[in-house]
Parts: C-alpha cells; structure tokens; sequence
C-alpha cells in the first residue's frame, strides 16, 4: 500500500471517528429515552398510593395528594364526568368532560413520561386512576444530556484540529516526496548538479538531506571515475608509445645491427614489465573497490606470520642493497582475526615503498609489540620522508606526491592499503619527515581467548 495512500486512510480515519462516537452516543441516548424502565422506588409508590389515592376520591380533596408524594410522581383521579382529584397542572380538579383533554395530554408527554391506569372504589363510585412519573430521573437525564453535549463538542474541535493538521501534514508531506521523486528522475537521468534543499526537522527531512548527501557522493564518485579513466589513459599511454617507437625503429631498419636490436628489445621488455605492473596494479585496485573478492577471515597466530613475512622482506631488502631489520615481540598464543592474503599484500605494498623510496645503504625496519591489548605493527624507514602537504592525500587514489612523481604507476598503492585495513575494522597511521623516513602504524585487535568449559 502507497505512503499517500495510507495517510488518507489515517486522515479519514481521524475525521469520521468523532462522527461515529458522537452518533453512537446520539444512538445510546435515544435507545435509552426510549425504553422503559422499572417503576424507582416501586414499593414506596405502592404504599403511598394505597394510602393516599383512596381517601382523595372519598373526599375529592386534592390536598391529600400532596401530603408525601414521591418526587416527580403525579396523580389524576377521574370521576364519570370530571376530574376529582388532581396534581397535573394542566389537568386539575374540576375539569369538565376530560377524556378528550387528557388523551391530548397524553399524547403529547407519552415521550417524556410513564402513564399508568388503575382503578379504586370509594363511596360515590368507581374512579380511574391515573399515575403519571417521567421515563427517566431528573438528575441521570441531565448528566446524560450533559456527557452528550461533551462528547458532542469534543468531536467538533477534534474534527477542526485533526482536518487543518492533517491538510498541513499532507501538503507538507507531499510537497517533500514530490520534490524527492522529481530529483530520483534527474539523478537516474545522469544530471546530478543541482541541490535538493531540506526543510525542517523531522524524517522526512532527514530522509532528504540522506539523499542530497548521497547525490554529491554519487557526483564525487562519477569525477573520481573520470579522473581514472584519464589517470589510466594517461599513464598507459607513455609506456605504449615508447614501445610503438622502438618497434617502429626496428621495424625501419633503423636498428639493423644485431647489438642495437638486442638493446631495443631490452628495452622493450623492460616496459612491457612496466606496463604489466602497472595492469596488475590498476586490477588489484578495481577488485578492491568493486568488492569482487571474498574476505576470508580466520584466526591467525600473529607471530609466526610475521616472522615469515620479516624474513621474506629481507631477502627482498638484501637484494636490492638495503639493510632491512626486525622485532616480533607478539606471544607464541596471540591470534589476530584475519584476511591472511589480503592482509600480506597490504605489508608488501608498505614495505615496497619503503624499499623503492629509501636509498641503497639505507634501512627498513619492522617491528610489532603488544600495547593495551593489540598488536602494534610498525613498519620504519629512512628514506626521502613525505612532505607535509602530502600527508593528508597519500591515500587518495592516483594521487602522486612529490616524491612519486617519477615513479611508474597510478599511485593505487596506498589506497589499497588503506582498504584492506578499514575492511578488518583496523587503523593505519602515517608520520613523516622529509629527509628522515616515514613511519607507518598499524593496530590490530588480538582475537578474544576463547572461554574455558566449565
């Protein structure tokens, strides 16, 4: 079921509410006023009838009607031919040839009263009694009046309050989703350079400054892809032409000498290596950033794996003529939960920096220790360092800092490293110096032991 749809439901719901309570009291009332109830008081009525209505129309004295009548109670004693005793106003003692009179009468009050017909003997003859007491007690009569009445007004004002909250609410409501479904129709027809403004405080505002956000995140993302798609042509395209050169040069005879093609083809080689790199590069980070892989996560003895890892960098290190050194102070039990592969590929990426931007001679240092109940991994060298500026970018993708710049690649390296961290929950820091070396920080959260069996 639609919002708009629901919300009309909820409106009509609040307007016909107060009518169906008000005529279900209306209803209530009626039925009420209507049926009859039992004589109140019925044995004192009795009694003071028997008492009182014998001796009036044995002595047609009205007075003796009066004399301890029940509250609302009226009594009509009728002869042969007029009234002889009498309480009801409009019908007293004396009234000649009542009958058509009193049919009239009742007539008009048989709503309003109960009538009851008896008969009683007194010397002069045979007389009809008539009692005459209202159908409902003066005071329950009031209050019903009364809750009618409130009920009544109660409706009336929650129909006006709910109909001018409920037209606001509506053209307030409609008035945003409008506006939400006109920018859902640009943003799926490309155009996203426009601003959605947001009003207001509550969810519907919230919802919209959520999509205002999520349009600048998309128009972000959409310049972040064009800037990689020129960063990719960009850098691609130099190798490419170097190589279409020299195999034009050779193709032309103008390296005709075996000792001339053979450099050519060196160099060709070399940049077709470039070039594969810098392929592998870009595909490793397109998987990152799709999530087209699986993350794996197990428990890995921290320890062990680095130790493996240090001693594998070294070779690295060795060979390439840089001192690489290390300190796994981490217990021999202490397990951290883990991507092994991915997280191996993150401290290749580091310690590959390390060694491209430190000169021979200079040294690489790794080193972990236990702090707070982590494991901190530090990954040191002495090299050129990172200028201050830089720092704040280094992980943008095809960022390219000053030191970088001559170096082959689309500047992905960081930026894969930084998503394999955040995608174990972990935090990576940078400090640098220019001229002293630059430091990277990693913190990793040992697994919890698990909970010995009782």
């Amino acid at each position: 079921m639609k919002l708009r749809t629901q919300f009309v439901i909820l409106v009509g719901g609040i307007i016909a509410v107060p009518f169906l309570v008000s005529a279900f009291m209306i209803l209530v009332q009626v039925s009420m006023a209507r049926g009859r109830e039992p004589v109140p008081n019925f044995e004192q009525v009795r009694s003071w009838l028997s008492e009182h209505v014998s001796r009036a129309a044995r002595d047609r004295d009205s007075s003796a009607l009066e004399e301890g009548r029940p509250p609302g109670l009226d009594v009509l004693i009728l002869g042969r031919e007029q009234v002889v005793a009498s309480t009801i106003p409009e019908l007293p003692a004396g009234t000649p040839e009542a009958g058509a009179v009193l049919w009239s009468y009742l007539t008009a009050h048989a709503d309003q009263y109960h009538f009851l017909f008896d008969r009683t003997d007194s010397p002069t003859g045979s007389s009809l009694v008539l009692v005459k007491f209202p159908r409902m007690r003066p005071e329950v009569a009031r209050f019903r009046n009364l809750t009618v009445q409130v009920v009544m007004y109660t409706s009336i004002a929650l129909l006006v309050f709910s109909s001018l909250m409920s037209f606001l609410i509506l053209r307030s409501l409609n008035g945003s989703i409008q506006s939400l479904e006109a920018a859902t129709r640009r943003i799926a027809g490309g155009d996203l350079d426009f601003e959605l403004p947001a009003r207001g405080n509550d969810q519907i505002a919230s919802l919209t400054r959520s999509f205002d956000s999520m349009r600048v995140a998309l128009k972000e993302e959409y310049a972040r892809r064009a800037r990689f798609i020129m960063g990719v042509s960009h850098d691609l395209r130099t190798p490419l032409t170097l190589i279409q050169g020299y195999v034009e040069a050779i193709s032309d005879g103008l390296a005709s000498e075996p000792d001339a093609q053979r450099k050519y083809l060196a160099i060709i080689l070399d940049k077709t290596r470039g070039l594969e790199g810098m392929v592998g590069e870009l595909i490793e980070f397109v998987r990152m950033e799709t999530g087209q892989w699986r993350m794996t996560h197990q428990d890995v003895p921290a320890r062990a794996l680095l130790m493996d890892l240090a001693r594998r960098f070294s070779q690295d290190a060795l060979i390439l003529k840089r001192e690489f050194g290390w300190s796994i102070d981490l217990p021999e039990a202490a397990t951290v939960r883990m991507d092994a592969g991915l997280f191996t590929r993150a401290l290749e990426n580091l310690v590959g920096n390390a060694i491209r931007y430190t000169a021979p001679s200079g040294k690489i240092t790794m080193n972990a220790r236990c702090e707070n109940g982590d494991a901190l991994l530090s990954i040191t060298d002495t090299g050129v360092g990172i200028p201050e500026e830089d720092l704040p970018r280094i992980y943008d993708p095809f960022y390219r800092g000053t030191n970088s710049r001559r170096e082959q690649g689309f500047g992905l390296g960081l930026t894969t490293v930084k998503s394999i961290i955040e995608s174990h929950g972990w935090a990576i820091t940078v400090s640098s110096r220019v001229g002293s070396g630059t430091e990277f920080t990693i913190r990793m959260p040992f697994s919890p032991r698990p909970k010995a069996a009782a």
